[in-house]
């Protein structure tokens, strides 16, 4: 029996033994979806735990995830590296696959990130996050020999030159190392297109939530048309696309029609139940207007998406229902909901009611 054996043990994960996962303000977790080490806390101790059966602290979100759905990245993870990769060496995990962040440029200010991850935001805040010189050494410094995965973030990774570099770099002495970019699209520079021809291995995963005017206001200030011609060179081009559709309070009314958008592009579909900021949840939609959320998600319950996403997602969608359906309405989240709008439109050309009637009534009165 394996130790990596999720049903098995159900605190176990694979990461720990091969990941490393840098966040862009220096701090270290187990992975992207993990909380921040503590002083204290050490990736010996979360592996010592995991052996032990015992579920770590910072990896609490997963198992959240699972007692609500039944499936986390926990589980997809741990998975598809056996499949892949074989079991690590359990006495002596080595990096074998890294996410080291360490620029936040970003052309974007999506409405539910900020600007910890995005300049524009940084911007529009007045504030401003440094770039991360002893990150952007720490992966150039890392052998990329050994690498059996890469993934890239920002940020923008394409708006990073450091990124593509690297990846110039890599190619030259691992060229069949998994390779995952997660991007936006906005913009595809050429040398990007160059790249992402290269490798044999490598995932284009374009983060869209929404299609069209509604998905430019969610993603602002996306350009739909060009946008949508990017999609349509690395559905061609690459070696796999995989759509990231987070469902929000802004977007999850027209999931149904997003998700079909998609489908003529790829059936890749991941999709992803937003939690933070809060006041993008369900619990800040008042109970007379769901039923528009509910209608929507149920169209994809029997959704052609491709095999290897299809349990996640029929899970999510049911989960999805059953959050909108029986999740209280939180009063405080909705006018916190609609300040964040009020503000946000305030420094941007499009507004909410120009763009979504039905969201602009609910969120606005």
């Amino acid at each position: 029996m394996s130790v990596f054996n999720t049903k098995e043990n159900s605190a176990i994960c694979v990461l720990p033994w091969v990941h490393e996962y840098k966040k862009i303000n220096g701090d270290i977790a187990p992975c992207c979806l993990g909380d921040t080490l503590a002083d204290n806390e050490t990736l010996d101790d979360i592996r010592d735990q995991m052996i032990k059966g015992d579920k770590p602290r910072v990896c609490m979100r997963c198992f959240v995830k699972e007692q609500e759905s039944g499936f986390s990245p926990r589980i997809q993870e741990t998975t598809d590296w056996l499949k892949k990769f074989g079991e690590p060496d359990l006495k002596n995990p080595s990096i074998q696959f890294i996410d080291v962040r360490y620029d936040p440029t970003c052309n974007l200010k999506c409405k539910t990130c900020g600007p910890e991850s995005s300049t524009l935001w940084q911007k529009e805040k007045g504030v401003s996050f440094k770039f991360n010189e002893a990150n952007s050494n720490y992966l150039n410094s890392v052998d990329k020999a050994q690498l059996k995965k890469v993934y890239l973030a920002g940020g923008e990774p394409t708006y990073i030159q450091g990124y593509h570099e690297f990846l110039e770099e890599l190619f030259i002495v691992n060229p069949l190392c998994e390779v995952i970019i997660n991007t936006n699209l906005k913009k595809l520079p050429d040398k990007w297109k160059t790249i992402i021809k290269k490798f044999r291995n490598l995932t284009v995963i374009c983060s869209c939530d929404a299609i069209e005017t509604l998905g430019s206001y969610v993603r602002y200030p996306l350009g739909w048309s060009e946008f949508e011609k990017n999609v349509e060179w690395v559905s061609k081009n690459a070696n796999f696309l995989q759509f990231n559709l987070v469902a929000s309070n802004l977007t999850t009314h027209r999931l149904y029609d997003t998700c079909t958008w998609m489908k003529k592009y790829s059936k890749n579909i991941n999709l992803s139940i937003l939690t933070d900021p809060e006041c993008f949840s369900e619990r800040a939609v008042p109970r007379a207007h769901r039923s528009v959320y509910i209608d929507s998600i149920t169209k994809l319950i029997d959704f052609p998406v491709s095999a290897y996403y299809a349990l996640n997602f029929r899970r999510k969608t049911q989960y999805l229902i059953k959050k909108y359906s029986e999740s209280a309405y939180e009063e405080s989240l909705h006018q916190k909901i609609c300040s964040e709008i009020t503000e946000q439109d305030s420094h941007r050309i499009l507004q909410l009611a120009d763009v979504d009637r039905f969201l602009h009534n609910w969120i606005h009165g």
